[in-house]
């Protein structure tokens, strides 16, 4: 059947018009898009009687391309009170790309495990959420070791003669009766210059802290990170020059930013 050009025309007219008004009732605004780093965090066991808690931090990102809006996180569900959280943010306006760090306390109140909720409101969108679990244990402690001062087993104590498992068990309110004697010996065979003097520095094998100022262990006033402990250690009770350094003047590995500080231990 043959049609007139005019026919054509508002055919495709038509047409056109049909499409744009399909495309105007599809497309809308975009809703915004936040997204977690994890889906669940699981903090293991810890006892209820730790202290403090345990902290894991959950990331958010923004991963649409507007400014967002988000709601105060908040924790939900039948182990809600063993989760915390660490100075959580307001109201926040995540913008395009940015990121949001939420800190989670884990606290356990009783033994067993337990399960909550992290839940953060997205406004014109879907709310984060992120499934918490922990367990609640009832552990009994017993001391198997002991370094209050660096390198004090190492150089005093030696076996079949001396009883590590003893010394490591010991409580430091009995070392200057125990082990005064000991330490005068062997401070001797080492050329210590005054082994009395150096034996009651040295007991109870217990490293003080100064509140008052900067701590180091040269001045037996704390301990730093980046102190070179066992070369104090030899100098203070070995007189024999030769004997006065390990020779390893720092770590070769750069400490962490977080908590527990201490570099992975080499392969």
């Amino acid at each position: 059947m043959k049609t007139s050009p005019l026919f054509r025309t508002l055919a495709a007219l038509a047409t056109v018009a049909a499409l744009t008004a399909c495309d105007d009732d599809t497309v809308g605004p975009v809703a915004p898009m936040v997204d977690a780093d994890v889906m669940s965090v699981d903090f293991g066991a810890l006892d209820v009687d730790f202290g403090p808690g345990m902290t894991r931090i959950v990331t958010l990102t923004n991963t649409g391309s507007e400014s967002v809006m988000l709601g105060a996180p908040s924790v939900s569900g039948s182990g809600a009170a063993a989760f915390m959280l660490d100075g959580a943010p307001g109201l926040t306006t995540l913008a395009a790309g940015a990121t949001l760090e939420i800190g989670l306390i884990f606290d356990p109140v009783s033994a067993g495990p337990t399960s909550a909720q992290l839940d953060v409101p997205v406004t014109g969108g879907d709310a984060v959420m992120v499934a918490l679990a922990g367990t609640g244990a009832d552990y009994v402690y017993r001391q198997v070791d002991r370094i209050g001062i660096p390198a004090l087993n190492t150089v005093f104590n030696h076996p079949p003669a001396f009883s590590k498992v003893d010394y490591n068990t010991a409580s430091p309110a009995d070392d200057l009766a125990t082990y005064t004697g000991r330490f005068e010996t062997v401070l001797g065979a080492v050329a210590n210059p005054d082994p009395s003097g150096t034996a009651a520095l040295l007991l109870p094998d217990a490293l003080p802290v100064s509140l008052a100022g900067e701590t180091s262990f040269a001045t037996l006033t704390g301990r730093d990170l980046a102190d070179d402990a066992v070369d104090v250690a030899l100098s203070v009770t070995v007189g024999i020059e030769s004997l006065k350094s390990d020779n390893v003047d720092a770590n070769d590995v750069a400490f962490l930013g977080s908590f527990p500080y201490l570099a992975m231990p080499n392969n």
